[in-house]
């Protein structure tokens, strides 16, 4: 069960009665998520249609949010309006944004391909212009290969040596692991959201709009297609991603890289596996450690996209040996 503090919830609970002159209490807020990240995320019945959040400086992101924000909207990426803001110093933040409602794209999980395909296509459209951005505002650290090679060290720590008890150092000792990270780190970039995962698009009618979008960076933009297609909570089929990808291939004028893609997708899954085990056995939220099959699975479905004889195809033979 989530829990936030009384810290958070006085700062949006005074935020909320400064925008909207009704009085709130604090204790009435509901929470809607809240989590190690330092973020809590809450709504009052007295303000429909506004969700306020308050933030900490406990990850290096969080300040990230508001910059974001506003960059994207002003550039007419769909993201939730921002209502009102206030710094509360130490690195802590409250805003109000825009109540989008509770459908997100996990929530069509068991609906018909059609009805997926229809919010995935509306997904991928709303993602376009930020790939094509020139950001003004400051991002968090771009993709280099410090940070591809963190993501595997990530998944051998938490996954393979604290999940499975296998030897993550041999693992990423192996070449073509810090090959494929040099490969990637070469290719030129463009924005990203980073965690462009079902939980992360919220629906309203035919529009699909992004949220937590505080992690933006500099990257490949088949690290964010591939965090879409692959992404573990869904459990797309074969052939319901070659669909998708065939649309975003039209929505971006121009055939994808499918070595670019394969690399972006083990980077992507293996760093969500890291994720469900470090959360699940560190932070002992156990829940996490039932999407480790489904990730499993995803990273399975990656490996067989990498091309035979590209960095990617070697990278899943380092990995075929060790799952």
């Amino acid at each position: 069960m989530y829990q936030v503090s009384q810290q958070a919830r006085t700062a949006i609970a005074q935020l909320m009665q400064q925008h909207g002159g009704d009085s709130v209490d604090p204790q009435e807020l509901s929470i809607i998520a809240a989590g190690a990240s330092g973020r809590a995320i809450m709504r009052s019945p007295l303000h429909p249609g506004i969700i306020g959040i308050y933030w900490t400086a406990e990850r290096a992101d969080n300040n990230s949010f508001l910059p974001a924000a506003h960059g994207l909207a002003a550039a007419g990426v769909r993201v939730p309006a921002i209502l009102a803001e206030q710094d509360c110093g130490q690195g802590c933040g409250v805003c109000l944004v825009q109540d989008l409602g509770n459908a997100d794209l996990l929530s069509l999980k068991q609906a018909d391909w059609e009805t997926r395909k229809a919010a995935y296509t509306q997904a991928i459209q709303a993602v376009a212009p930020l790939h094509r951005l020139t950001p003004d505002w400051p991002l968090q650290p771009g993709f280099d290969a410090q940070l591809y090679r963190w993501e595997q060290s990530y998944f051998a720590e938490h996954y393979l040596q604290a999940y499975c008890g296998k030897d993550a150092t041999d693992f990423l000792s192996r070449p073509a692991l810090q090959e494929m990270a040099d490969w990637l780190a070469a290719l030129p970039t463009s924005p990203v959201h980073r965690d462009f995962q079902s939980q992360n698009i919220m629906l309203t009618g035919e529009t699909a709009t992004l949220i937590d979008f505080q992690g933006m960076r500099l990257g490949r933009p088949e690290y964010d297609m591939a965090s879409l297609l692959l992404d573990p909570y869904m459990s797309l089929s074969p052939a319901e991603q070659e669909e998708l990808l065939d649309i975003w291939e039209t929505t971006r004028g121009e055939n994808i890289d499918r070595n670019i893609f394969a690399a972006c997708a083990l980077q992507r899954i293996m760093q969500a596996l890291g994720a469900f085990a470090n959360i699940g056995l560190n932070q002992h939220k156990e829940w996490y450690l039932n999407l480790i099959p489904a990730g499993l699975t995803s990273l399975k479905r990656a490996m067989k996209l990498a091309p035979t004889g590209s960095p990617a195809a070697h990278v899943a033979a380092c990995l075929q040996a060790v799952l």
